[in-house]
């Protein structure tokens, strides 16, 4: 935008209020001519309303002016915010790739201690892998724990038995079975 002389005023509202002064000093000799009653002739009427609805016009676009001023800033800051979204921002690809072999990396650090659980589970309930992760899933499920925490519990508690479980207790001979 343009900015006339006087520094923070835009070009177009000097030349505005010029033309303003001009149709005042037009009008001014007009009003003074009175006709005989006192009244004052229908000239110097119609450059007063012609005036006012120059004012009137002016101030609207003053007003119109403003609100698109503003919307522009608005738009700059905008444009700006995003301006140093794209240049701080790491691409897309990045981020996926980076999200991908961090849930990766998660299930690598967890499987040691799933597939741990599941060889307790096969042990202790006689089954094979595919069911002893059934069971370990549905359990996971019924107390609304991840599968890796349930997991490790299973291992801790194995791995760490309770006071009463650590005193010697007689070994017994395997039962015979019936073939």
């Amino acid at each position: 935008m343009e900015r006339g002389s006087g520094g923070s005023e835009p070009a177009g509202r000097s030349s505005s209020q010029a033309a303003r002064r001009e149709v005042d000093a037009q009008a001014e000799p007009r009003e003074q001519t009175q006709d005989p009653g006192g009244a004052i002739s229908e000239q110097s009427q119609k450059a007063r309303s012609r005036r006012e609805s120059l004012h009137e016009a002016l101030e609207a676009a003053r007003a119109e002016n403003r609100a698109q001023t503003a919307r522009l800033e608005e738009a700059r800051a905008q444009l700006q915010a995003i301006a140093e979204w794209i240049e701080t921002r790491r691409p897309q690809r990045e981020v996926l790739r980076e999200s991908a072999f961090a849930r990766m990396q998660a299930r690598l650090e967890s499987l040691p201690v799933i597939e741990q659980a599941k060889g307790i589970l096969m042990a202790q309930q006689r089954c094979g892998p595919e069911e002893a992760f059934d069971l370990l899933r549905r359990a996971s499920q019924r107390a609304n724990v991840r599968v890796h925490v349930l997991a490790a519990q299973i291992v801790d508690r194995v791995g760490s038995p309770s006071p009463a479980e650590t005193t010697p207790q007689p070994i017994r001979p395997a039962a015979s079975r019936p073939s």
